[in-house]
């Protein structure tokens, strides 16, 4: 397990501004208890993001599932990150997520194709699972190597492409190149000390948040479902982790907890912890350097998986 973030790097004053934007206007949105104004307004914020320039969406299906295709003209053949956005289960969009895949597509030179899977509470546990796997098997249909697939995803979907990945160890399918986690939701239980710890330093999310949309999602299922909290999966077999979490998150003990468990279990994992950062702080690329950077690290890691280099 390597951590390799100095942990004394000063957040950068366009990143002070940046939280500052964020507390004030992103989680207000995620706060919001109309479903439908919730998601509306967090489409929203999406137009205030800066995606990368020159990227192309393009509309498309991979199993039956809609997906968004992303792509820049630095993009080439090197391979495909299949990318689940976040959103609690509840919420998120391809749309949302466009200033960090049209990154994505262009730093680490990917196509990326984002499912549109379905939502809670209309479509629960597992109908989220259930589209990203037939969006993998999409891939693989068009004669894409799995050694050619990074599953990438943020928040919940980052807990979402784990489950993706212990679907494929039962099914059994072959696992893709890496997997990547920002800030996942991999207890749904909401057991970790950093819930509390770090209650007053986070930006983004609560305790109340978490449960309201487990229990959106869940209908009833248990939490502690390895599908639907990986944290209590057997993660041995899996690919190789990367693992990003802010410091400052009430999700930082789902990371490193997942990287001591997956690690323990053979899994080789790069854990970094961003100091003084937030939930998927990915997301405001091209706002704050902090961003860039994070986003240079996967861009890196994509490279070497799906190179070998």
């Amino acid at each position: 397990m390597s951590i390799g973030i100095d942990p004394n790097a000063p957040l950068s004053l366009r990143g002070h501004l940046t939280k500052l934007f964020a507390g004030l206007t992103v989680k207000p949105a995620l706060h919001d208890p109309d479903m439908a104004r919730k998601r509306l307004r967090v489409n929203k914020l999406a137009k205030l993001t800066w995606p990368a320039s020159g990227a192309t969406y393009t509309a498309g299906a991979l199993g039956e599932v809609p997906v968004e295709w992303v792509a820049h003209p630095a993009s080439g053949a090197r391979g495909f990150v299949l990318y689940l956005h976040g959103g609690a289960y509840v919420t998120g969009s391809p749309r949302s997520h466009r200033v960090l895949t049209s990154r994505l597509a262009r730093d680490a030179r990917v196509c990326v194709a984002v499912p549109d899977y379905r939502l809670a509470p209309e479509h629960p546990f597992p109908a989220a699972i259930d589209d990203a796997l037939a969006a993998y098997r999409g891939l693989l249909a068009q004669d894409i190597s799995a050694n050619k697939i990074i599953i990438a995803g943020d928040s919940a979907g980052g807990g979402l492409a784990l489950a993706l990945a212990l679907r494929l160890k039962s099914e059994p399918l072959p696992q893709p190149a890496g997997i990547v986690c920002l800030s996942p939701w991999t207890d749904l239980t909401m057991s970790g000390d950093s819930v509390s710890s770090r209650a007053g330093l986070e930006v983004m999310l609560s305790r109340q948040l978490g449960a309201d949309s487990a229990a959106q999602y869940l209908a009833g299922q248990d939490p502690k479902l390895p599908l639907a909290s990986p944290l209590f999966a057997d993660l041995s077999g899996l690919a190789p982790l990367l693992i990003q979490v802010g410091g400052q998150e009430i999700l930082h003990d789902d990371s490193t907890r997942l990287a001591q468990r997956a690690s323990a279990l053979g899994v080789p994992v790069t854990l970094q912890i961003w100091p003084r950062l937030w939930h998927v702080w990915q997301l405001h690329g091209g706002l704050m350097p902090e961003s860039d950077a994070a986003i240079a690290a996967i861009a890196d890691f994509i490279h070497a998986r799906l190179t070998g280099r």
